[in-house]
């Protein structure tokens, strides 16, 4: 069911660029053009995300790493912080990274925010992607 509702948010975003995108004049296409792929060269850990979620969730064990982007592997990816089973999260939304999905959290009780796998988190984390 949670991947549906993720395909579902991806084609909607996609549906709404198109249009945001109608009626813009060359400069501003070429502009965003050049922004978009200033955001491909940032390093993975750099990765681009905002608050389209806002449910509130929490880990499914204690001392899970929150990092500052979807990856494990990287070394670029340091861990910012850890949350605990008795923290709440707010899910900001998700994308790809290492392994599967990862979801953007905010932790209300420590103010540490950064990535987490889905997989680590209680409904699989965010329902939005990024």
């Amino acid at each position: 069911m949670k991947p549906f509702a993720r395909r579902l948010a991806g084609f909607a975003a996609s549906a709404m660029l198109v249009v945001a995108t109608v009626g813009f004049s060359s400069a501003q296409a070429g502009a965003q053009e050049t922004a978009a792929s200033d955001v491909g060269a940032q390093s993975s850990c750099n990765h681009a995300w905002s608050v389209k979620d806002g449910s509130i969730g929490w880990t499914l064990s204690n001392g899970v790493n929150i990092r500052t982007g979807p990856h494990n592997s990287s070394p670029a990816c340091t861990i910012v912080g850890q949350a605990q089973i008795a923290h709440d999260l707010r899910y900001d939304c998700w994308d790809y990274g290492t392994g599967g999905t990862w979801s953007h959290i905010y932790d209300y009780n420590t103010g540490v925010s950064g990535w987490i796998k889905d997989s680590l988190l209680y409904d699989n984390g965010a329902a939005i992607r990024c």
